[in-house]
This record gives C-alpha cells, sequence and structure tokens, in this order.
C-alpha cells in the first residue's frame, strides 16, 4: 500500500540562567495509510477486510463493519469512517422471524494520545455518528445504536500504533553518533520519549522529544586547527563514507521514480558531490566537515520524503517514517547541541541505512570507483560511454583499461599526444594536434545530434574554451623530470579537469587519467549535459545576452554544480567565483573571435 509521509522539523530553546539548554523535539508524520495498516491488522482481520463484532449464532442478529477510511476533522479529532452491515431479527425455533437488513456507514470521532507505556499511541472514541448511503443523517433501530456502543467503539478504541522499536533504533543511532559522555550520562538517550500526538491534515503527527545538555559558556567552534594524521585519515574515511552513504540512497530513491523525480534526485546528488569537491579543495578542512555536507544535501532530499512524493518498494510507512525522523533528529540535534560532538561515519550512515533497509550490506554502501550505467543513466548518460576506435599504446596502463577509448579519434593522433609535454619550440605542433582531436570530440558530439544545430557554434567554442581555461589544454605536465596527468588538488583531472570525486562512477578514473581523448570526451558529455539539460531547458539563452548565455551558464554548472546555473548574471556572487566566470567569458569570446589560435596565449605566445 503507499502512503505518503510528511515530517516537520523544529526545535524548542528553553533558556536557563546563562546556560542554553535545548529541549528538542521531531515530529514524525504518519500518513494515515499507517493508521489503515493498524485497523486492518488490530480489527479488519478477516481475508475480505471486513470483521463481524457480534453474530447471535443464528445468523439472524449480527453486526459487520468493513473499508475503514480514515482523516481528520476542523475540531482536532481523528474520524474512522466504515461501512455497516447489520441484520436484527426475533429468532424462534431455528427461524429468524421478522429479519431486517441494515447498511450505512458509521463514523466515529477519536480522541488520539500518547499511551501510558510512553512507547505507543492510543485512541479514545469521543463521539459516533450513523450516516446513510445518501450521507446524510437518519433515524436507524435502536438496537444499531446500542450495537454501535456495545461492539464497534471498543474494539477501535482498542488499536494501538506501537513506536517501541522507532525509538530503540533512534536511542542506538543517536548512541553511536554522539561522542561525548553527556549524550548518554546527561539524558538524550535516557530523555528520548513521544511527548504528545494530534491529527494534521494528512497525516497523524507524532512529536517525538529528547533533551540536550546545556551548551558550556566558554565553549566555541574549532576552526582552522591543523588535523593531525589520525584526524585527517578520520576525515577521509568519514568523507568516502558520506558520498557512498549519498550515492545509495539517491539510486535507491531513483530506481523506482518516475523521470521528473530520478532527474531531481540526480542533481541533488551531483550538487552533494560538488559540495565535497569543495571540501576537499580547502587547504585545511575543519575537523568534521561531513556534518555540514550531510545538512545540506538532507536540507534538500528531505521535503521529497516528507510530502510523499518518494516511495522505496518493500519498505512500509513505518519504516520511511523513522528514518526520515532518524535523519532529522541527527540534523536539528547538531544544530542546536552541536558541543556535543556529532559522529559523521561510517557507523552512523549504517545504521541510519538500515533503519530504511535493513538488509543493506558493507558492501552496498562501499566506497566504489568502478563505472556504475545506473549513476550514467541518472545524470542523462547513455549506460556506456560510446568505445572509439583509436589503438595503440595509451600511455604506461594502457593494457589496463579495457573500454578506454573515447570518441573516435585518429589513433596516431592519441599515441602522439600521450604523455606529451611540449617544449616551447613544440607549443604550435602541440596546440594544433589537441585542436585536431577537440574537433574530432565535437564534430561526433554533433553527429549524435543531441545539440540543437542552432546552438552547434556556441556548444563548440564551449568546449574549446572550458580546455583553455581548465588546463590550457593539456592532459600532461613534467614534475621534477617525471611526466604526470594535470591534477588539481581537490582531484580533477587532465585535460577537462573532470573532477574523480563528483563524477566517481560516471568515468572511469584510470582512463581519465592516461588517456586524454577519454578526457576530453568525458568532459563535453558533462558539457553538453550541462548546456541542453539545464542551461536551454531552462531558458538561459532568454536572458539579457542570448545564446551566449548558455555557454556561461554551462561552464558555470561544470565549475561549480548545477545550482551554480545561473550565477554568472546573479549580482549577489562572490568575488572568487565572479572572477573564475570572467575569465571564462573572456576565453569564450576569444576563441569565438580568433578560434583555437586564442589558446596560444596561454603559453605567453
Amino acid at each position: 500500500m503507499g502512503t505518503r509521509l510528511g515530517v516537520l522539523v523544529f526545535c524548542l530553546l528553553q533558556w536557563a540562567g546563562a546556560a542554553l539548554a535545548a529541549e528538542v523535539s521531531v515530529p514524525i508524520a504518519l500518513d494515515y495509510g499507517i493508521v489503515r495498516q493498524a485497523l486492518a491488522r488490530q480489527v479488519f482481520v478477516e481475508p475480505d477486510g471486513s470483521v463481524e463484532l457480534f453474530n447471535d449464532g443464528f445468523d439472524c442478529n449480527a453486526l459487520r463493519l468493513s473499508d475503514p477510511q480514515v482523516s481528520s476533522t476542523d475540531d482536532g479529532y481523528l474520524s474512522v469512517r466504515t461501512k455497516v452491515d447489520a441484520r436484527f431479527g426475533t429468532p424462534v425455533n431455528g427461524r429468524c422471524l421478522v429479519p431486517v437488513s441494515w447498511q450505512g456507514d458509521v463514523e466515529t470521532l477519536q480522541e488520539v494520545f500518547v499511551a501510558l507505556d510512553g512507547k505507543s499511541v492510543g485512541f479514545r472514541v469521543m463521539d459516533s455518528n450513523i450516516i446513510t448511503s445518501g450521507a446524510q443523517s437518519s433515524p436507524v433501530p435502536g438496537l444499531v445504536w446500542d450495537w454501535l456502543k456495545a461492539y464497534v467503539h471498543p474494539r477501535l478504541a482498542g488499536v494501538t500504533i506501537e513506536l517501541g522499536t522507532t525509538l530503540e533504533s533512534l536511542q542506538g543511532l543517536l548512541g553511536a553518533a554522539l561522542q561525548a559522555p553527556t549524550a548518554t550520562e546527561g539524558g538524550v538517550l535516557s530523555s528520548l520519549a513521544l511527548q504528545g500526538v494530534e491529527p494534521g491534515t494528512e497525516t497523524l503527527d507524532i512529536s517525538l522529544r529528547f533533551d540536550a545538555p546545556d551548551l558550556p559558556e566558554d565553549w566555541l567552534p574549532e576552526e582552522g586547527a591543523v588535523l593531525s594524521d589520525d584526524e585527517l585519515a578520520q576525515w577521509n574515511a568519514a568523507w568516502q563514507s558520506w558520498d557512498s552513504f549519498a550515492t545509495w540512497l539517491v539510486k535507491m530513491l531513483a530506481m523506482p521514480a518516475d523521470p521528473e523525480l530520478a532527474d531531481a534526485l540526480g542533481e541533488i546528488l551531483l550538487d552533494a558531490r560538488y559540495d565535497l569537491h569543495e571540501a576537499l579543495a580547502r587547504e585545511q578542512p575543519r575537523p568534521d566537515p561531513v556534518r555540514e555536507l550531510f545538512t545540506k544535501t538532507w536540507d534538500r532530499l528531505a521535503p521529497m520524503l516528507r510530502d510523499g512524493r518518494l516511495a522505496v518498494p518493500g519498505v512500509d510507512g513505518l519504516q520511511l517514517a523513522t528514518f526520515i525522523s532518524a535523519a532529522d533528529a541527527l540534523r536539528t540535534l547538531d544544530s542546536v547541541a552541536p558541543h556535543l560532538g556529532m559522529r559523521f561515519d561510517s557507523e552512523t550512515f549504517r545504521r541510519l541505512a538500515r533503519l530504511i533497509l535493513p538488509t543493506v550490506t558493507e558492501a552496498d554502501l562501499g566506497y566504489d570507483t568502478s563505472v556504475d550505467p545506473f549513476l550514467r543513466t541518472l545524470f542523462g548518460f547513455d549506460p556506456e560511454m560510446d568505445s572509439g576506435a583509436e589503438a595503440g599504446t595509451i600511455g604506461p596502463l594502457g593494457w589496463l583499461i579495457p573500454g578506454a577509448q573515447a570518441a573516435p579519434a585518429d589513433a596516431a593522433l592519441v599515441k602522439k599526444l600521450t604523455g606529451w609535454v611540449p617544449a616551447r619550440n613544440e607549443l604550435d605542433e602541440y596546440l594544433a594536434s589537441v585542436a585536431r582531436l577537440l574537433e574530432s570530440v565535437i564534430a561526433a558530439e554533433r553527429d549524435k545530434g543531441k545539440v540543437p544545430s542552432a546552438f552547434a557554434s556556441v556548444h563548440e567554442d564551449l568546449m574549446l574554451a572550458t580546455a583553455w581555461q581548465e588546463s590550457c589544454w593539456r592532459q600532461y605536465i613534467d614534475r621534477n623530470g617525471v611526466v604526470q596527468t594535470l591534477r588539481s588538488p581537490a582531484g580533477s583531472l587532465g585535460l577537462m579537469q573532470v573532477n574523480q570525486y563528483v563524477w566517481r562512477g560516471v568515468y572511469d578514473l584510470a582512463a581519465l587519467k592516461e588517456n586524454i581523448a577519454y578526457n576530453a570526451r568525458a568532459g563535453n558529455e558533462i558539457l553538453v549535459h550541462y548546456l541542453v539539460d539545464y542551461a536551454l531547458a531552462r531558458g538561459e539563452n532568454d536572458q539579457r545576452g542570448g545564446a551566449d548565455n548558455l555557454a556561461r551558464a554551462a561552464y558555470a554548472a561544470y565549475n561549480g554544480g548545477p545550482r551554480h546555473l545561473s550565477r554568472y548574471r546573479n549580482p549577489q556572487t562572490g568575488e572568487f567565483l565572479a572572477s573564475i566566470d570572467a575569465a571564462f567569458w573572456e576565453k569564450y569570446r576569444a576563441i569565438g573571435a580568433q578560434g583555437a589560435e586564442a589558446v596560444r596565449s596561454c603559453y605567453g605566445i
């Protein structure tokens, strides 16, 4: 049964003297489908989804309910409306005299409350109505009213929704994530309890609360401290665990999703990976940047889970609600009590993943760099990159890279460029050779037809200018006499500076390093994705500046991720990013005016 879920997160801050104590409340919003499931399991237990509440043994007097429907009322009650099939008469000598049948609906208005055990939600019948099929109240036999009070009220009032497992799961997750002793001794885990419940418009809103220890008056966040070797190792392990978890979660949600939702999920994952790329690019990472990475991504993903747009096959509504509330609890507690030192590591993410899918394995959450056809499809690419026709030796590791060919390119040209770091007197020949390679990639893309012909020149200049901006048309550099693949501190590789962390699972990382043609093809594929699926689809060419805006927007996304698409025209864009966009725009216009010759200026000639 499909369900819709909604969860709202809020914190209530209560001030006590000079210290700050936080009572954190995380509502768990259960779709009314979960209430219907509880009714089906506990009351409407017969195979056809009905229940016989009374029968005199002669089938003369009997009462049956079926088809429960759940909603809320304007005055704060839960309405449970079911169909009623009643028979009554006088049994005499095995016969039923003057039998009468009556059908209609019964509506009970129920108050919802947290049970005394603090681990379940109960229901108390406050009023009831019998309604005819015409939805108008009408006189009914007094016997039906008597049966209603004697049989219907007690059965419906006996329904409970057990949340003990949810509480235990949350305690286990928070216990694993929290590092400070006060998290356990001071009451975060022991204070975890159901606080209240009320019927919402579409969901049953249950308030889960727990206490956060006082914020020490002298506490300051750790900023700028140089990480020790152990801390750096922990940071590397943590970001890999985060990236693996985020990738697994998005893939799981995207597999059953419709194309529009899958595209939105793919964009969230890309932005998450660009955020990771930015964190890795910092000279000195903060002690635990994964906390920030988790927060930014969860804030984008959570609304899609809360409003019911996403579902997971085989996962019931309560499991999904538990998962959402658990992630919200991590998010909120880390926000209001940062001094607790929430630990976002492999154990935390493993426990969180198992709340929604208990069978998830270590391998499922492992950091894997191999090409994943599903990820390629999710990002709008073909499941596999087209194999080309170039042959020959592709660097010292070429024999290790089957299928590493890029778009069709001249084999001799690729071989010539492999490992070539040009001397000054070779620059003309080198740049002409790279230009031929790039033009072959552009021509192959033109044959595919994804870029509308009206924007073919935009695509060509975009490709040439991006390769210029990213690498000065270099795949390799000479470092202390050793030829190496050009690589940025944050892991961007080769001619097109394709980042190995952003595009993990989408491209063969060894091929990006060793094969200039593959690198060019990968960079072009990403540019075309942003050019057509983002810039053109979202009408950047309709902005002042016309078609050239498509190139500016596509490059901004190439550099910073999908959410940077319009930064080139945003007056609030920071100075650093604005300078990057300005440099690209200068190169793009130079390419348009001079062609490939413009790149000579990158080498001072």
